[in-house]
């Protein structure tokens, strides 16, 4: 009877084991000079989905930017659980390589709102890198704007400048929708505030962007 129970478990201890062997290959194989091979490893990892993620995450301090690259895009395409996913891709953006942080960036626009949480926090990490593309990614996944435009305008004064301008081209980018929010900043006691917004208002460009500019200028000029 002894034998009857062990037996199956260590069919299923070769069976986990050969996964793991397998899942491992894979992400190897994310790093292969053709193409084709590369895309097949990372489609078949999507296939197995969040059980991939560990070695995923692991292939993401990989010594070749390819399976680097291809690690963080393929964790964006399992997206779940975006409680490891997320953070982890968070940290690609400090990567030495410029293009293997664009893709983090744009991995993390492709998780979508799952990300938002965790990009905001990230708008207040010590790497203006990080805060930078926090910005960026946050504009392009645009929803909830309850939640997202908040944390831009409070960005709106990072003391770095290059920050500064990610911030403004994710409002610019998310529209129409962020004008109330910039016509309030631009009645700030904060000068600083009040430059960026007027900034981010006129890359809108919409009729009622401008006349909030105009109206703001003319406030000024009549005190």
């Amino acid at each position: 009877m002894k034998r009857f129970f062990i037996f199956p478990i260590f069919l299923c201890l070769i069976a986990c084991q050969s996964q793991e062997q397998q899942i491992k290959k894979l992400v190897n194989q994310l790093g292969d000079r053709a193409a084709l091979r590369r895309t097949e490893a990372a489609d078949a990892l999507v296939e197995i989905g969040p059980e991939a993620v560990d070695a995923l995450i692991h292939g993401l301090s990989d010594e070749n930017s390819q399976i680097r690259e291809m690690s963080a895009w393929t964790l964006s395409e399992i997206k779940t659980p975006a409680t490891r996913i997320v953070p982890a891709l968070i940290s690609v953006l400090t990567d030495p390589d410029e293009n293997i942080r664009v893709v983090g960036s744009v991995a993390l626009q492709n998780v979508g709102v799952p990300a938002v949480p965790y990009l905001i926090d990230a708008l207040t990490a010590d790497a203006a890198e990080i805060r930078l593309n926090a910005a960026y990614a946050l504009g392009e996944i645009g929803a909830p704007l309850d939640t997202i435009l908040p944390a831009l305008i409070n960005t709106l004064t990072d003391p770095e400048w290059n920050v500064r301008r990610l911030v403004v081209r994710a409002l610019a980018t998310i529209g129409t929708p962020a004008v109330d929010s910039l016509i309030v900043a631009l009645n700030s006691p904060n000068s600083d505030l009040r430059r960026m917004a007027e900034r981010a208002l006129n890359d809108v460009g919409t009729p009622e962007a401008r006349k909030a500019i105009a109206d703001a200028k003319k406030g000024v000029a009549d005190r």
